[in-house]
């Protein structure tokens, strides 16, 4: 008799940086962030660290009227998936206007 072999995935530790486009944003930025930080935990990521960079200008603006945006950076230990099924689920929220994902090496 065979028995199933459970894998676990294996956590890696993982720097997200959010812009956020809080244009039609009335709330204040901790109600986006907690939905933000909601989103991670539903991955069953774990949150490790939280700052807040403050809004920051664009270099260059294809737009005109988005000339700058609040940076975050989310540090959190995720499954090797992390990257793709955030991009997908944060893809969903209009006031997100880019995430970028890298894997802290240890």
């Amino acid at each position: 008799m065979a028995m199933a072999k459970e894998q676990k995935k294996q956590m890696r530790e993982y720097e997200a940086t959010f812009i956020l486009d809080t244009r039609k944003w009335q709330e204040p930025i901790e109600a986006l962030l907690e939905q933000i930080k909601s989103v991670i935990k539903e991955m069953g990521a774990e949150i490790l660290e939280v700052k807040d960079l403050g809004l920051k200008s664009f270099a260059r603006c294809p737009r005109k009227d988005f000339i700058e945006g609040q940076y975050i950076s989310i540090k959190c230990k995720g499954e090797s998936d992390f990257n793709r099924i955030l991009q997908e689920r944060i893809g969903l929220n209009p006031n997100v206007n880019r995430v970028m994902v890298e894997a802290v090496k240890a």
